[in-house]
């Protein structure tokens, strides 16, 4: 497989705007490593881990170092700034990532976090473009490839944001699901073609010969041993009780079904298991990376909440499937061989009414709910009526793009609108909201003293990040079903982080940890040197003797 010229092209365009890489040796502290994983799990709370799992990802727990207070160290906790932070060592802000979706304010759009305005970085069978242009800074793997050109770094997993933002700038091959095509994909940021192992796998037919074509016509789950299967407050789009669909309807629509489903994480561990065995992975003299993101974790939870049966099949099926991994690479690199550091992006929220039945709920709404249909109506009827009636379309002054709302500084000035006055009262209609807390400035994020402007301020990036952030009550959330994530709260932040592998001998550390820690303390565990400056730190790891590197 290779890397096509328009992107060796662009690669080293965008190289020269991100940090300077010393280029060193690989084969520096421990040299017995071929193959670092990092597996992602999205949306693991932390308290949903333990050593009691029987399969991967206990195995992981007992036999690893487990850094048991591990937290973000940003406040906008989604999945594409807290896959970003991983392998980058840089909080969002810095890499340029400070949501899943932002508003341009040069273009007065909504962008998503890995568009690519490249017509190179087409998605293979849809008119997406992806790519990591977007990420002002490199990744553990551009490290390794700037001191080892034989290194090799590939991610696969359910979202392309998941995969291209671990995968960084220079990787040989990044695949993620198309929900809309029922397959795994990838762009021509990467490669020319999808490699014939990826369309095997998919099946040039594939509800009938490919991977889809084995699954069963429905996800059969137990009752869970927290609550009720069926239980109030959860999405019914699948059905919120065991018989979920996964092959009803057109190619589009399975596709869909099984991205809301464990059997989304099963292909990815398969998948992942050909791309070892394909590309050779850990198997060669250089050191490799491969980046796995599981997402059924996160369609699942925000559908039925942390502690319902799905997300308990869905956990305990990653613990399976992440046991037979392990042993796949037992057998294939070597026990000593590979190191695997699991974590995650964010955490959740419980759903409301769980919280409310075990005494939980601080949310001032009794029904811990804000419908956001009404709640942005209302707001842009304020905008409307205030500022752009009777002709003026509200959406030319003010955008929303997830929890941060922007004023169009080029409208108002046309329009003779004063911009302070717009964002004076949205500030104050959406504080007179029973689930807010407390709306944002730009300017109270940048200039705040308390930590929970700090986060913020980790997750800043000027030219994209909103006027206004809301931050919500905690267990407050603003959705009529299910749950989510996205706010500075503890149960949002706080996230598992394990190193397991060659050289790591088990522990736990009570030692402040953040997952932007992650690309530091690998680069520091390899013996290779990463970009000066950056916000993560080296962890302390247990470590067992190395051997004599003149043996490799």
């Amino acid at each position: 497989m290779k890397i096509s010229a328009i992107t060796l092209i662009s690669l080293a365009l965008v190289m020269s705007h991100v940090d300077a890489i010393e280029v060193v040796d690989n084969k520096g502290v421990n040299p017995e490593v071929t193959l670092v994983i990092m597996v992602a799990v999205d949306q693991l709370r932390r308290d949903r881990l333990t050593s009691n799992f029987p399969g991967g990802l206990g195995r992981l727990v007992r036999a690893g170092m487990d850094f048991s207070n591990a937290q973000l160290n940003h406040g906008m906790t989604n999945t594409c700034p807290g896959h970003a932070v991983m392998l980058t060592g840089v909080n969002p802000g810095r890499a340029g990532i400070p949501s899943n979706e932002y508003v341009d304010k040069d273009l007065w759009e909504n962008r998503y976090c890995v568009h690519d305005d490249d017509p190179g970085s087409r998605v293979f069978g849809s008119s997406n473009q992806r790519s990591p242009r977007a990420l002002k800074v490199t990744t553990l793997g551009d490290w390794l490839k700037a001191g080892d050109k034989e290194t090799r770094v590939f991610a696969v997993g359910g979202k392309d944001r998941a995969v291209i933002t671990m995968a960084g700038h220079g990787a040989n091959g990044v695949y993620w699901f198309d929900n809309s095509q029922g397959i795994f994909t990838s762009s021509g940021y990467y490669v020319d073609q999808l490699p014939a192992y990826v369309s095997r796998f998919n099946g040039y037919n594939p509800g009938a010969d490919g991977f889809l074509a084995n699954m069963p016509e429905h996800w059969e789950h137990p009752p869970g041993s927290y609550r009720r299967d069926d239980y109030a407050g959860e999405d019914t789009e699948f059905k919120n009780s065991s018989g979920h669909p996964l092959k009803k309807g057109s190619l589009q629509d399975i596709g869909k079904q099984v991205y809301a489903s464990p059997f989304l994480d099963s292909a990815t561990f398969k998948l992942a298991k050909i791309i070892v065995e394909e590309e050779k992975l850990g198997q060669r003299m250089s050191t490799d990376v491969l980046a796995i993101a599981l997402s059924a974790t996160d369609t699942v939870g925000h559908s039925y909440g942390p502690f319902s049966a799905e997300s308990e099949d869905t956990l305990n099926n990653i613990d399976q499937e992440l046991g037979e991994f392990l042993s796949f690479l037992d057998t294939r690199v070597g026990v000593d061989r590979y190191l695997v550091v699991l974590s995650a992006d964010h955490g959740v929220a419980e759903l409301p009414e769980w919280s409310r039945e075990n005494g939980r709920l601080e949310c001032p709404e009794e029904s811990g709910r804000a419908d956001p249909i009404p709640f942005i109506v209302s707001l842009y009827w304020h905008v409307y009526r205030h500022y752009t009636f009777p002709f003026g379309n509200p959406l030319d002054l003010v955008r929303f793009a997830g929890s941060e709302v922007s004023v169009n500084r080029d409208y108002a000035s046309a329009h003779d609108i004063d911009p302070l006055e717009v964002l004076a009262g949205l500030k104050s209609l959406l504080e007179a909201k029973t689930v807010i807390e407390k709306v944002w400035t730009s300017e109270e994020v940048l200039a705040g003293a308390s930590s929970e402007a700090a986060l913020l301020r980790n997750s800043y990036v000027e030219g994209k990040s909103g006027d206004l952030l809301l931050q919500v009550h905690p267990s407050c959330i603003i959705r009529s079903t299910g749950t989510t994530h996205g706010s500075v709260h503890s149960y949002d932040r706080n996230i598992p982080l394990v190193f397991f592998g060659g050289g790591i001998k088990p522990g736990v550390s009570n030692e402040e940890a953040n997952s932007v820690d992650i690309g530091p303390t690998l680069a520091h565990f390899l013996g290779i040197e990463n970009p000066p400056g950056l916000d993560g730190k080296v962890l302390t790891l247990n470590q067992l003797p190395l051997a004599d590197p003149t043996q490799f």
